[in-house]
Parts: structure tokens; sequence; C-alpha cells
């Protein structure tokens, strides 16, 4: 077990994202699904498939594919223990965010604008300037607004930061002053930073009505100064190559791309439920792209958050969808060309325990690792009568064909989630079929 290892536990106060100097932890963007408490879980799982052992990781380093890296926090995991990684997103901001921190073992080196730091400091001290951001995610008065006519996303100042600093990098690329990973590098503080200081609660498909919301509780943050601050790099892997290749694409096209050849190791980690990621982050695949769409106004019906109708009705994924997750899923599962392949998935998700597990034993053995877990809320006032879920890794060995058959899968996971307290109506109907 390398050194680096107990990092995987995470504790709120130690590893809060704006204050931590830990890779693993750092500037980790507020993201549904994160996998971030789930880590020494997914780590636990690595452990079990025997690619972790110096013996196995001697020859070479293993390959770690993660399909859907969304915030890239376990692809950040893979890296640090000696993967080398695929990173996978079909969503642009995703690419942005992990670009840079999974491929590089140090900072970029930023030749023409004298190294990372300098650049990093000359974004900060830049003027501040009125663009695209003020004009359509800033009310016209901080003070007096109208959340009918008004978008709160930012306050005016940080959104002028946020249109200076964004424009600059525009004009540094256009020139040729940097590269895609010195992009990355410049991005991901940005897209951090933007949305720390945000006023919502960590999604972007609405904002609150007034800032910090009806009990304020978020005010010092929103009210903040957005200041960017290097991003960190695991020293971890071969200084002379990339220690990770990045997509943006599919999954399911990346899993085709990839058929010729097996990788160690395949992390699947799918949308569990309706709710769209290109919707939910719009303002900062907005802010990757800078493509500054003109936006209706907030009183126009239906652009009240100022998604852009693309986002919302071609982007949603298939396993968003009840009627579809399943199916996609599957075709998935029979695509990848892993040793052994994990998923995350939750007794909450569009695919039943049933389907899933079906799946996973069609291509080999399967093991189960559960922990229930606090359900999402956007407002801790929000009480559900559901308080748990069980979220479990399903490990299946693609080269072993015997192992626990469905039935017993399925008590497993109706036995951890009935001791966390989690309703098991679901699995338990599930159970009485088989």
């Amino acid at each position: 077990m390398s050194a680096e290892q107990p990092q995987a536990v995470y504790h709120k106060r130690k590893h809060a994202a704006r204050t931590t100097d830990e890779y693993l932890f750092h500037q980790l963007v507020p993201y549904l699904g994160n996998k971030r408490r789930l880590l020494h879980l997914i780590l636990e799982a690595l452990e079990m498939t025997g690619t972790l052992n110096p013996d196995y990781q001697q020859k070479r380093a293993p390959i770690f594919a993660d399909f859907f890296a969304g915030s890239g926090v376990v692809s950040r995991l893979a890296r640090q223990n000696g993967y080398r990684v695929i990173a996978n997103d079909w969503e642009p901001y995703s690419h942005a965010l992990n670009h840079a921190v999974l491929a590089n073992t140090v900072a970029p080196e930023f030749k023409q604008l004298g190294g990372y730091q300098k650049a990093i400091d000359y974004l900060n001290r830049l003027p501040l300037a009125k663009g695209w951001v003020t004009h359509n995610l800033c009310p016209r008065n901080d003070e007096e607004y109208d959340p009918a006519k008004d978008r709160l996303f930012f306050k005016r100042r940080n959104g002028m930061r946020i249109d200076a600093i964004r424009q600059q990098i525009a004009i540094w690329q256009s020139e040729g002053a940097i590269d895609d990973v010195e992009m990355s590098a410049l991005l991901a503080p940005l897209l951090y930073s933007a949305s720390f200081v945000s006023n919502t609660s960590g999604v972007f498909k609405s904002f609150h009505h007034g800032w910090g919301g009806k009990t304020q509780t978020a005010l010092e943050r929103i009210e903040s100064l957005l200041w960017l601050t290097p991003s960190r790099f695991s020293d971890k892997g071969d200084l002379k190559q990339p220690m990770a290749e990045m997509w943006c694409v599919d999954a399911q096209h990346l899993a085709n791309q990839m058929s010729h050849f097996e990788v160690d190791v395949a992390y699947l980690d799918p949308p569990y439920n309706q709710h769209a990621y290109s919707s939910n982050y719009h303002v900062l695949n907005s802010l990757t792209l800078w493509d500054q769409l003109d936006l209706p106004s907030p009183d126009t019906k239906g652009f009240k958050s100022g998604i852009d109708r693309a986002w919302r009705k071609e982007r949603p994924s298939l396993y968003n969808s009840s009627k579809y997750a399943k199916d996609a899923y599957e075709k998935l599962l029979e695509t990848v060309n892993a040793r052994f392949i994990l998923t995350s998935y939750s007794t909450d998700g569009n695919i039943s325990a049933t389907d899933l597990l079906k799946a996973n034993l069609a291509r080999g053995k399967v093991t189960l690792l559960t922990q229930d877990v606090p359900r999402y809320r956007v407002s801790k006032q929000r009480q559900s009568e559901r308080a748990r879920v069980l979220e479990f890794i399903v490990i299946t060995d693609t080269h072993a064909k015997s192992g626990p058959p469905l039935r017993q899968l399925l008590a497993q996971l109706y036995h951890y989630a009935e001791l966390g307290g989690v309703d098991t109506s679901g699995v338990s109907s599930q159970l009485a079929l088989w």
C-alpha cells in the first residue's frame, strides 16, 4: 500500500476544496454524485482487483479508464496510486477541469508567460471588465434587483472579474501563448472559483432568489472576492510522458474506440437519475466554451436560468431516462474491454439492482461493496422520508465466471440496506422475484 492511500478517507474540515493542499481533494467543484466520500470504498475495490499490487505494477503502470469522469476525483485517486488514466466525460467543463491535473506530474511550463504562478498572478490583477457574464448572469444592480427580471448567479464585481479573466485566457489562446494543457491549468481554477462564489447550492439549474437564499448561510462565500490559486499535481508517474489521456465523448463511443485492447480497470459511474449534468452545470460549460451565446432575458418563458435550448434538448444522457438507462448500460457493459469492471451505482437509480447485477453476471464473477450515505438535498430545510440511500460498487472480474448467484447478491444488498436504515422496498420486491 502506498503512503498516499490513506488520503482516500475524506474529512470535511481537513479536505475542504478551497483550503486543502492535498492533490486528491484540492479545488474539487461541488458536484452531484461526487465520489469523494466513497473514495475509500473505491480504493478497497481496486485493492480487491490486485492491480495495486507492486508485483502487478512492476512491468508497467496499469491502465484505469474512467468513462464518466465528472469532477475527476476518482481519476485523481487512480493517478496517485500509480495508474495511467484514460479519463472521459462528454461535458466540456469536465475536460477543462481534469486535463492538466491528471496528465501532468508538475505544473505546465507557461514559457511565454513566465511560468504558471506568474500567469495566475496576472489574471488576478486584471481590472474589472463588463462582458457576457456580467450582462447575462448578474443583476443590473446588486442592491436593487428583481428576481423575476434579473439573474442572480454572481455579484457584479465577481461577474466582471470572471469576464476579465476568461477574456484574457481567450486572448492568450488565440495568440498561441498557451497550449491545451496550459489552457486547462487556467480554466480549472476559474471554474472552481466561479462555483465557489456563485449564488447557488452547487448547481446552476437555478439561483437563490436573494443573496445567500432564505437563510443567508452562504452569504460570506457568495460575497467573497473571486480569486484564482494554482492547481495541484500528482508527482506519481513518468515525468517524460503524460500520465493521462483525455476524451470528451459519449461513453459508448469511447468504449467502441477502445474495444481492440484490454485495459486493467474500467470504472463506470453513469448518471443515476433524470437530472442532466448539461443543465445543472451549464454555466461551467459556457465559461469553458466561451461561446457567449445570446440569451433571452430572464423573464422570457423557459429561460429563467439561462440554459440554452441545445443543452436541455440535445445533451441529456440516456442514463437520465428510466426508459433508456438499462439498455444503454447493458450495451456499454458488453462493449467495454477490461479485465476488471467497476460500476458505482445506487439503490435509488434509474436502473434496478436486478438488471444491473444480471448484466454484470453475464460478463464474469461479481463481488459487491456497499455503503449507506445521506440522500442529497439541495437545502437542509427540505427533509426526506427516505433520508439515506445505499451506494454500492459492483466489481466484475471478466476473466472469472464462477461466483455468487443473483439471489445471493440481491440478499447482500438488502441486508446492508436494512443495516443502514435505507428504504428496502425496491430491493426486497426484486429479491422476492428470485
